[in-house]
Order: C-alpha cells, then structure tokens, then sequence
C-alpha cells in the first residue's frame, strides 16, 4: 500500500475540496492527517494496516466497519485507553499510540499465544491452577496482567475536562438521521411537535450519505432522480431550517429505560431525554460473517470502505476482492473502481447473475465476477495477502486470488439494541432472514433498517408513518418489505476447514471453542455466552450477536428459527465514569439556609454537600476547632431533616421503622436513633425527640432527608397507619451553639432553664428566644456542652445575628462543617456514607446499642439477628498516629503482609490533641484496643497507628454532659 492514499477526484462521487492538513504523532512518528476526519481514516491515508492486537491471542488487527463498533480500532490517545479511532476526530497535536502489545503491534512476543492457546483446554482458565491451592495466587497475577486492553493513565485527569450533564424534553425524539430518522422527523414536525433527532455520526444520512443509487418512487416526488446521497442532504438542510427540531450530531444514544427515558452522549456531555414519544431508526450494519482468518488486517465491510473513499477520499487498498450476495456489493465495487482501486474479482454467491446498473458497468469494464461463489479463507500472515473462494456451503476452496483488500458486502444486520434494553431478546425472522426485535413498549416506534433491509424509498415511507404515529400517540404502523427487498443470508460459518473461525472478534472465541463448550454441557445461548466470553467484549455482541444465535442454534441442533440472542442491556457504545458522574450545575436547584448571606459576609468557604451550600469553613478550621474546645462556636445546621410525627400511630409507626424502642421515651427526652434497611444494612443516624404527649421530632442527615420523608411516607400508606407526617426541613432554621461557654451564654436568652440538673444532656423542650418559638435540644456532635435552637426560618438572620451579637461577651464565632468534622473525629463519632457502606451493619459500626431485638418485629430484624449470630467480620474503630505524623487521605488502605485488610474512612490532625486521628475499617482480631495497624499512604509510604478503645477526646463524655 502506497504511503499516501489520498483521492482528489471521483467521477461517480462528488468529493470534498481539499481539507486543512493536521499534524499529530502515531507511535512517536509524525504524520499528517486532514481537518474532519477520524483518527483511524488518517492512519489508513498513511499506509497503516495494523491497528492492534488482539485480546487473547495477540493477532494483528486492522480497520474493519469503519463504525466504531468493534474492538479492532481501540487506541491510546493523549493518554486515554481505548479510544475508538473510527470514530475520533483527529485533532492537531494528537499523540496516539498502540496498545495491548509488547514491543509493538507489528512484532508483538504476546503473539505466541495464537499457537499456544487453541491447544490448551477449553475454558482453561477455569479448570487450571487450583490445584495445588498455593498456585492459583501466582497464575491469578499473570493472567490479570494479561488481561485487559489499555493502561489508564493515573497521573490524573485531563486539566480542564469537565463532564457535564444536560436534560431535554422534546415531544418526539428521533434516534438516527438516514433517510427513515429524517422522514420521521419530518413528519412529527409536520404535525407541530416539538422534534429532537440525533445520530452519531458527523452529518446526518446515514448510509445515504454515500450512496449514489438513484431514488425512485418516493413519497415526496421532489427527491425521486437524485442520488440518495443528494436527497439526504435535501431532506436534512431543510429540517435544519425548522424551528421546532434540535438536532444533535456525533451523539450516541447509549441506553433507553422505561418510560420514554434516552441516555445519550456527545463528548463528554451526558443527556438524559425524556420523550413523548421514540422513533427508533438505527439502522443496520454490515453482516459478521465467520471463515477461516476472518480477522485479517485488510478484511473490510462494505459500508466501511464506502466511508473511507466517499466522506474521508481514502483508499482502503490497493487490490481487492469483493464479497456479496445482493445488489449493495456492486455498489461497493463500482465505488472503488471508480477511486482506482484494481479488483481481482467479485465473488456473489448467488448463481444468477445481477442486471443492476453497477453490475453491468462492472462488467462493461471486464472485472471478473465469480458466480456460486464466496470466501472460504483469509490468506497472508499479519496482513492480508489473498483469499480463497468456493461454495457458499463450505467445503473445498477452489480458486485463489491474490489481494490486499477483502471487502465483505454480505447482507444488513439491524442494529437492534435499543430496541430489545429491558425487553425480549430478539429472533430469527423466516419472512426477513434477519433478527428481529420483539414487541416495543408503548410510545416507542421503529423504522427503517432496523426492520429490514429496504430502498430508500420504503425507508422514506416507513420513517414518516412512524413519526406521524409517534405525534399522535397512534398505534404503530405496519412494517412491510416486498420479497426483492429481502436479502439472502449467507451460512453464518463457511464450513471450510482450519482452526481461526472468529464468532467473536473482540474476544477471540473461535467456532471450534464455542462447539466445545456446547460439548461440555453449556448449551444455552446466555451460559454459553459467559462460559465461552462471546459478546461480552469491548462491542457487547454488536457485531457478532446474530452469529453467537444463530451458530448456538446450528451446534445444539435447533433449527434456525429457534436462533435467540443474548439479552442486550444498557450500554449500546462505552461511556466513561467521567461522563455518567458530570456534573449538573445549572440543572439541579442550589439551596441555601436562610442564613447563607451572612456566611457569605463572614468570608466563608462554602462545600456542596448535595444540593446544599454549606459553610466548609471561615478560616482555618483548625483553629476554629480549637476555639470551640476553649470557647464559644455557632454553626448552621438548617440542612438537617427535620420531621415531625404524630398521631394514634405514630409509635407504633416509628417502632417498626427504627430498631430501637421508644415507649420509655419520656416528653421531653431525645435518644440516638440509627436506621437500618431490610438487609439489616446501617444507612442513617440521627435523633428522635419525644416533645410533648404524642409528638416527635426526628432529625436526620443531610443527604438523606428526602429519601427518609418518602419512606414514612411509603410505609404509613402501605402500613395504613394513622400518623400525621410534617416534613418541617425547610420550615425550620437550626443552628447549634457549643462549647464550654454555651450555658452561660444562653441562660439570660431563653426562658428554660439551663442547669444540667433540669435540662441534662438528651434533653429537649419549646423555649422562647428573643420572642421567637424555638425548640431547644441539648444535642452535640462536637462532645462539647452544646444547645441545638430550631425555629421559623423567616426568623434566620434575624436570630443569627441576635446570638452573635448577644454572644460577643463570650467571644461567640462561627465555625464551619469541616471543623465540624475534626471536632466529631476526636469524639469517634461515625458520619453514615461516610465512614459506613452498602455492607455496614450496626454490629460493626459500634452503633448495637440502638437495637432492641426483644422487639415483635421492625425492619430489617432478621437480617440483623443473623448478623449478630454471625458475629463481626470487621469493626469500624478509632484510630491515633504518632505525633508528628503525616495525616492519611481518606480511604487509603489498612495493610498487613502486603494485603488490603481494611481502609481508612476518615482522617485528620486533631489541633486539640496534637496528633492525627480517625476511623477505619479492620478486620475483627485487629480492633482490640492497642493493635497496631499498618496505613498505605497515597505515595505508597506506610506509617503505623494504634486502635484506641474509646474516643480520643474526653472519652467519658465530661465536657458533653458538664
């Protein structure tokens, strides 16, 4: 192949002029590329034919549908693995390189496994290296290192790159632009819809963009005589006039979820598009068809190579054979005869011959056509260097052509898997020889391809009774194709010997290992599938699905009809962590305390704690710590749920909820209350407070207080219990005042008094502050002597302002959450999501003390009585370190030997102590008191601290109960 292949001129495709030249690097070698293309279209200009190797055995790998759809294609890019480079644009500066192979991707030592693995047992990394029990450790590290395609970069994220996320809400949301998206689109338009069209590729067409086949016989007689090629681009530039449509380009929609919810991506944009209605018009790609070496560099679809040579002006080759069985495959050839490739021959495997325009120019032009005839193997050794053709049925090759370019135009499979998330797995039409998705959920329409192969004209049509439909909330239409329409389909393996017949590319399970695995009893399509790893690499069975279900039926003796794919779930294409974490500022709704302002005047810091802006601190939060230990501090704790219960029931209520028990709970008294699913999990802490006869308060987290009111909710209508639920979290202000100050600061403002013998710790009673209503609590996360004052939020900056100025004798400050924290951690106190997980329960969180087992029943009581049978596997304790001691990040690992044990869930200096603090998971035999345990720090240094008993800080609870 030449090292430039580059077209300037077409005589039946009008090419693009001439493009910007764009510099980047390949494997540390500059290259040149042109503005608008994709990475891979660049390096196929460049003479590149190897792209990567393969996932277990370390072959050569090469374009292949041009599509990003399979694993052929996966590149590093600045530094991200497995960037799709058939579907990237290209961009200046870019360094690209190689990945899953040592030294290269030309002489690659991995490439070993190609002779070594097809001899070893099936499933070998199943049934090896368990016994003796000491091996499986060791052969576990080497296959884990082999495993995998690309490294990620861990130096850190992209400076600049921010996620974000971004909602739609359109009446009608068309999925993919070829000619049935843009006729729905143009349809739900027509009937005043609010319209939202999105394809992943660049512009909108589809496969029409490079398609030069005349249209006939279209609705729209304005369109009938152009090239398809021209009339998609009519039908598109005049949608993109219409005010009522949006559309999105180089857009993947990646999942659909009940009602009418689409997940789609668009760089590192997530959308989330809640629809009217769906039009469903993915289209179909280019059939896998399975012989002999069909993972050859140098073995394309049909489609594929059009794209190169039609939207990039790309030569894919020098010499080529064609592959097919229909029409399309002489649209293909004459497109790259026309570009000057030279073609050995086009193999159709139908016995008559066709009469379609390019198949009669083709001929005009004496390129041989071999009737009867399909590929039976791939030649060469890293590349490709020939085929063999013979019968379509297998068996004996009989004749061989030299070429560097094998081109498989060999039917349409539908791109099915928005169509079957969440629904029925699709199966074999006899009527349309193709997979065929089941039922579609109301709201949901499908046009185009995806129901078969058609003209464009039927395609046309089909796309605008589905979006007329899909506007008027009407039944679907049906979906019909006349017998010339329907595509003959190839046998899914050509049966002519050898060992490399690829089912799944992207996983490199052969023919032979999926028929042994059958053999050895996994013989449904969904056992199969995770025994043998078909379908479930990088492409997700994108472009073998129809090969997996219809070979599974060959190999256990079902007929072809009975061919069932596995079950296709969420995500159609990768989408990154980083995209479905994006942020959603401007989306979701900021809220402030009533006080927020005066934070601001005080210069704070502000942390998002949710949808919350919460004070992180006004200063050095150390030294705030320190003040409220010696003195007096203020914090706004307006976040916290606040709920008020009452009611016959409402015990009844809370002790069936709660796993404690309230029926001593004195009016006037709060208890520590934790919450518990009903796997017995530890999600929640906070208080209940019994104010007065028949009415409680219940304080819960911040994030959590609009689950929690929804699950009382939940359950007072399930239970059918008579209880008033008040969710008081926005009607109520709260701030605690704490510190040794505290009592001699309040006393003179409320009219309760204060003294410990009257007002002790857990207490709770309605005061009056500065003629305000309040509820007053004797409650503290900080261990200090502490008052927690809720009321009106109307009154917050008015009684904000009214205690610091009345507090100014006492040296009264505000302090922040994060001092919050440092002053909790000296006291050992737990923050639930914090220092808990999806796997914490109160046995070992130290939190047993709020179970009452002894209960008849409440949430989650099995689940914890078999927890507490058990006993603790690990137990969440505190921590100190050395003076002088670096402080841990949070969630480093507890090692011992070289092993994880445990980690650390929280972790700071305590400036009150002098030595760093926290709290960490460990197994049980290391938490008793005195133990050493060893930290990993994030630079890979360790340092050793002591597990302590009890809080660091006045673990008696003097100060709290003073």
């Amino acid at each position: 192949m030449p090292r430039s292949a580059r077209l300037d001129h077409h005589p039946h495709f009008p090419l693009h002029p001439p493009r910007a030249v764009i510099r980047f690097t390949f494997q540390g070698r500059a290259l040149e590329g042109r503005d608008g293309e994709t990475i891979a279209s660049a390096l196929v200009a460049a003479g590149v034919r190897i792209f990567s190797r393969s996932f277990k055995y370390h072959r050569p790998r090469g374009l292949f549908d041009n599509l990003g759809q399979g694993a052929e294609t996966l590149l590093t890019v600045d530094g991200t693995p497995n960037v799709r480079a058939d579907q990237t644009p290209l961009r200046a500066g870019m360094q690209v390189r190689t990945q899953n192979a040592w030294p290269s991707v030309g002489f690659d030592l991995m490439a070993v496994n190609d002779w070594i693995v097809p001899w070893l047992p099936n499933g070998f990394y199943y049934k090896m290296f368990h016994k003796p029990r000491w091996i499986w450790p060791i052969a576990e590290k080497a296959l884990r290192a082999a495993a995998g395609l690309g490294r990620i970069d861990t130096r850190g994220p992209e400076p600049g790159r921010r996620y974000e996320k971004r909602y739609r809400f359109p009446d009608v949301c068309v999925v993919g632009a070829g000619p049935a998206g843009l006729a729905a689109a143009r349809a739900a338009l027509a009937r005043g819809r609010r319209v939202l069209l999105i394809d992943d590729q660049p512009a909108p067409g589809g496969h029409a963009r490079h398609t030069i086949t005349p249209v006939q016989g279209c609705a729209d007689a304005t369109l009938d005589g152009l090239p398809a090629h021209v009339a998609a681009a009519r039908l598109a530039a005049e949608l993109r006039k219409h005010e009522h449509l949006e559309m999105l380009t180089d857009t993947s929609v990646f999942a659909l979820y009940e009602d009418n919810l689409l997940a789609a991506q668009r760089g590192d944009d997530l959308f989330k598009i809640r629809a009217g209605a769906i039009v469903l018009a993915p289209g179909a790609t280019e059939r896998h068809l399975v012989f002999e070496n069909n993972d050859k560099p140098g073995i394309m679809t049909g489609r594929g190579v059009e794209r190169l040579i039609c939207l990039d002006a790309v030569l894919p080759g020098e010499r080529a054979v064609v592959v097919t069985n229909h029409d399309g495959g002489y649209h293909t050839a004459l497109l790259m005869h026309g570009a000057g490739i030279r073609l050995a021959g086009i193999a159709d495997a139908r016995h008559a011959p066709s009469d379609c325009p390019p198949a009669r120019t083709l001929r005009e032009q004496n390129v041989p056509v071999y009737q009867g005839q399909t590929i039976h193997a791939a030649r060469g050794g890293r590349v490709l260097r020939g085929v063999t053709l013979g019968d379509p049925s297998g068996g004996r090759a009989t004749r061989r052509l030299a070429c560097d370019l094998a081109v498989l135009c060999v039917g349409y499979k539908p791109q099915l898997n928005l169509l079957c998330m969440g629904g029925a797995p699709p199966r074999w039409s006899r009527e349309r020889l193709i997979m065929q998705a089941g039922p579609l959920p109301p709201g949901v329409y499908a046009a185009g391809e995806v129901n078969g192969h058609a003209s464009f004209a039927r395609l046309y049509q089909e796309g605008w009774e589905a979006g007329h439909a899909a506007a008027e909330g009407a039944a679907p239409p049906e979906s019909t194709r006349s017998p010339a329409e329907v595509l003959p389909a190839l046998p899914a393996d050509i049966e002519s010997g050898g060992l490399h017949h690829f089912i799944c590319k992207c996983m490199d399970v052969t023919r032979r290992e999926a028929q042994m695995s059958i053999a050895e009893g996994f013989d449904q399509v969904e056992t199969l599938k995770r025994y043998s790893s078909m379908g479930m690499g990088p492409c997700q069975g994108k472009s073998c699905y129809e090969a997996v279900a219809r070979l599974a039926a060959l190999d256990t003796g079902r007929p072809v009809h009975e061919a069932v794919a596995t079950n296709i779930r969420p995500p159609f294409s990768p989408v990154t962590f980083g995209v479905l974490a994006g942020r959603a500022p401007f989306l979701s709704p900021v809220r402030r305390t009533p006080m927020h302002d005066r934070h601001v005047r005080a210069g704070a810091r502000f942390l998002n704690t949710g949808q919350w802006k919460r004070p992180h601190s006004y200063g050095d939060p150390a030294a705030e710590a320190k003040w409220v230990r010696e003195g007096l501090g203020i914090i706004d704790v307006s976040t916290l749920g606040k709920i008020r219960l009452s009611g016959p029931a409402a015990l009844d209520l809370l002790h069936f909820l709660l796993p404690g028990s309230y029926r001593r709970l004195d009016p006037g008294r709060v208890r520590y209350i934790t919450m518990i699913g009903e796997d017995g999990i530890l999600f929640e802490d906070g208080t209940l407070s019994h104010l007065d006869a028949g009415t409680y308060y219940l304080t819960t987290t911040t994030g959590n207080q609009e689950a929690i009111v929804a699950l009382l909710h939940w359950w007072v209508e399930t239970l059918e219990l008579e209880v008033h639920l008040a969710n008081m979290s926005a009607v109520h202000a709260a701030v605690n005042v704490s510190g040794p100050h505290a009592r001699r600061c309040l006393q003179p403002l409320l009219d309760v008094d204060l003294a410990d013998a009257t007002f002790p710790y857990m207490s709770c009673a309605r005061a009056t502050l500065a003629g305000v209503p309040v509820l007053l609590f004797r409650i503290g996360f900080t261990g200090e002597l502490s008052f927690e004052i809720h009321f009106p939020s109307e009154y917050g900056t008015e009684l904000w302002d009214y205690l610091l100025d009345k507090g100014q004798p006492f040296g009264l400050k505000p302090f922040g959450l994060e001092t919050q924290r440092i002053l909790r951690l000296e006291k050992g106190h737990l923050l639930p999501g914090v220092d808990t997980d999806a796997l914490s329960n109160p046995y070992e969180t130290a939190s047993a003390f709020t179970i009452r087992q002894d209960k008849p029943d409440f949430v989650g009581k099995a689940f914890l009585a078999e927890y507490q049978r058990r006993g603790p596997a690990n137990r969440l304790v505190s921590y100190r370190l050395p003076q002088g001691t670096p402080v841990p990040d949070d969630g480093v690992t507890v090692r011992e030997q070289g092993r994880v044990i445990g980690r650390v869930t929280s972790s700071r200096l305590s400036p009150t102590l002098g030595y760093p603090i926290g709290l960490a998971w460990v197994p049980h035999n290391r938490s008793e008191a005195g133990a050493s345990i060893r930290i990993r720090m994030a630079d890979g240094s360790d340092v050793v601290g002591e597990v302590l008993a009890r809080a660091p800080f006045d673990p008696d609870g003097a100060r709290l109960k003073s």
